[in-house]
């Protein structure tokens, strides 16, 4: 059984063996932060409070904005991105995200493809990235429905299995 613990930040549940940082809010484990060195990649010479909810860049107290809970970049676009869209469905490959896309557009669902780094893998010119697929908001109970269809599965849904 995986040990579980909540984040300080949010209080989203964090897998622990893994956890180098919440997937919810982009908050770092500190312990985990200091050893692994991790740095802004906008100021290299200043230590990382977190990872940008949005695109996973590393950022520093300096350059960091907070949305809620959720940390973010300076790109001014992330704040109406996390208002305005949700993630329904996060794959390692594009071309499954584009199988996801294509379905979620024939049944009238406005969809979005955002590919993501892995704040995961500390160096950020080997990064490899993730591929969410988001919905607008006022339709992801409809894309849930469509997801279920092709037989994918939601963390929700593993989480109950």
């Amino acid at each position: 059984m995986v040990s579980e613990e909540l984040c300080n930040n949010c209080g989203a549940e964090l897998d622990i063996q893994a956890f180098l940082y919440c997937k919810n809010c982009g908050a770092l484990n500190e312990e985990r932060a200091s050893e692994e060195g991790i740095v802004c990649d906008s100021h290299v010479e200043n230590r990382a409070i977190g990872f940008c909810a949005v695109c996973g860049r590393a950022v520093c107290e300096e350059c960091a904005e907070s949305a809620g809970k959720r940390i973010l970049c300076s790109d001014p676009d992330h704040r109406e991105y996390l208002e305005k869209w949700k993630v329904l469905h996060t794959f390692d490959f594009e071309y499954e995200a584009a199988m996801l896309y294509a379905n979620l557009e024939q049944h009238g669902i406005e969809t979005e493809v955002f590919t993501k780094l892995n704040p995961n893998i500390l160096e950020a010119s080997t990064r490899p990235n993730f591929v969410e697929v988001l919905v607008h908001s006022k339709n992801y109970d409809k894309a849930k429905e469509v997801r279920s269809l092709l037989g994918l599965l939601g963390e929700e849904e593993e989480n109950e299995e």
